[in-house]
């Protein structure tokens, strides 16, 4: 979202020849931005909790995220 802010503002308060190629690579780059993170958090959180020791696919959350006490 900095990129587009700041984009827009450096575009109001000076001349640029290729505007539109810059929007469109800002763009872009968010776009795939969006996607590459999309893809790769699944894997990458399960290799975290693997590494920690924690199991991804227990049917019982781990110790600490079970909820308020008392909950049943």
């Amino acid at each position: 979202m900095g990129s587009f802010y700041y984009l827009a503002y450096a575009f109001n308060h000076a001349e640029f020849p290729a505007a539109d190629r810059v929007w469109g690579l800002v763009g872009l780059v968010a776009l795939l931005s969006i996607l590459l993170h999309g893809l790769t958090v699944t894997p990458v959180m399960r290799q975290l909790d693997l590494s920690q020791g924690r199991d991804p696919d227990a049917d019982t959350p781990p110790p600490g995220l079970q909820g308020p006490a008392g909950d049943t």
